[in-house]
């Protein structure tokens, strides 16, 4: 299986990334899977603190004019980062979920928010799920302090270009002065891969999933380094872990099926 088992190479969404998004959260026809509660109050009894009605209202405003600078003032004068979170674990009313996630990835903290952003995976909305994607990346890549963040930046700039010594001398640095920065190890461990050391690779695929649980690039990226080192049951029981993590992934769900067959018809190792 050569193919990406799950999106590890990616970069905080860039405006027009998400302004598509949120196209697509409005669009006429959802995908499978998408929860189709109307914003507000209904029937359900609660107030605007459990159900985030003027959050959700703060969202229909945002698909009608795009303007995410706005959206943002509207939701920090009156949302704290807890009570997005709160909105977004606790809320029946999909819509509300959108916005909350939205809002986390543009001011959420990785302290606070990773956890619940994480769990928004398994979101019963298929817009919520993709869009917690692009905020865990976009908080994943703000979790340290801003010399740190824009080190890391340059780091994921220069793999993309190909400067890989480099991206390797900036990575170390940074792993040296901030150890617990999950991503300066995942970013090390992408140009370590493509470095075919994949040893190196899956040992900071471990590291980055000790101080991020939840991060759905490292689990990718070490069942491909496992399969690269010919260990196909670590692999298969890697990509198990992310499918608890993303259990509605059809890629993933596929990959996994996959895997099973050809260890299957491999017989005992």
């Amino acid at each position: 299986m050569t193919q990406s088992l799950l999106p590890w190479v990616r970069r905080p969404a860039g405006l027009g990334v998400l302004l598509g998004l949120l196209g697509w959260a409005c669009g006429s026809s959802l995908p499978a899977g998408a929860d189709t509660n109307p914003p507000g109050i209904g029937g359900s009894g609660l107030g605007d603190a459990e159900t985030g009605a003027l959050l959700a209202a703060y969202f229909q405003r945002l698909l009608d004019d795009r303007d995410l600078a706005a959206f943002h003032d509207r939701v920090a004068a009156r949302y704290t980062e807890g009570a997005l979170g709160r909105i977004l674990a606790e809320s029946p009313v999909a819509m509300a979920r959108r916005a909350a996630v939205v809002a986390l990835g543009q001011q959420g903290h990785f302290a606070q928010s990773n956890t619940v952003l994480g769990r928004a995976l398994r979101d019963r909305d298929a817009v919520v799920r993709r869009l917690a994607e692009d905020a865990l990346w976009s908080i994943w890549f703000r979790a340290g302090t801003p010399e740190q963040n824009r080190t890391l930046q340059e780091v994921a700039h220069l793999i993309g270009r190909g400067q890989i010594s480099r991206a390797e001398t900036l990575a170390n640095h940074l792993v040296r002065v901030a150890p617990d920065f999950a991503e300066a190890y995942n970013q090390r461990a992408i140009l370590y891969f493509q470095q075919g050391r994949f040893a190196d690779s899956a040992a900071d695929c471990q590291r980055v999933l000790s101080r991020n649980p939840y991060h759905f690039g490292a689990l990718g990226g070490l069942a491909q380094c496992l399969l690269r080192l010919d260990h196909p049951a670590d692999a298969l029981k890697t990509l198990h872990r992310a499918l608890r993590l993303q259990p509605f992934n059809q890629a993933l769900r596929e990959n996994v099926k996959l895997l099973e067959a050809e260890i299957a018809s491999a017989g005992p190792r």
